[in-house]
């Protein structure tokens, strides 16, 4: 697991990427998303275009993470997928939880379970040893993780 630092004056997170409940690396950027559709009602011959009423849809989620790396090890590998040649390969999700620790002590955690990647894009930049890979990941759940008694 991740440690997180204990500190008295700032909020601090920690990614844990697990694979059938196994630790296999962890995140340096997330960025969750939730969008849900909304519909516009209006009155049948209303001549204004006043709105009658907003229907609230369901919500959908996703989650763009990246990590920067030097070439001796790619997140795919981090993800355990070892050499991957296209998303169509991967066939098992993943989870991912993160956790909060606040400036008095306080925690969270979040649990982002059954996710499955949508998107893989990687920037090179030549003459230097780093690469930048996004992905983005849907998942199918977002839980709290019970802290225990």
């Amino acid at each position: 697991m991740t440690r997180i630092p204990n500190t008295n004056s700032v909020v601090s997170y920690a990614y844990t990427v697990k694979i059938n409940g196994v630790a296999v690396g962890t995140l340096q950027g997330f960025n969750p998303t939730s969008n849900r559709t909304l519909e516009r009602v209006r009155q049948i011959m209303n001549e204004e275009d006043d709105i009658f009423e907003i229907v609230p849809g369901r919500s959908e989620f996703s989650i763009s993470i990246d990590r920067l790396e030097t070439y001796d090890s790619a997140m795919m590998k981090v993800l355990g997928y070892g050499n991957l040649l296209t998303i169509d390969q991967i066939q098992t999700p993943f989870e991912i939880v993160e956790q909060l620790v606040g400036p008095l002590g306080q925690t969270r955690a979040i649990s982002y379970q059954k996710c499955w990647i949508q998107n893989i894009s990687k920037t090179v930049r030549e003459g230097t040893t780093t690469v930048s890979e996004t992905v983005s990941i849907w998942p199918e759940r977002i839980v709290p993780v019970n802290a225990g008694p």
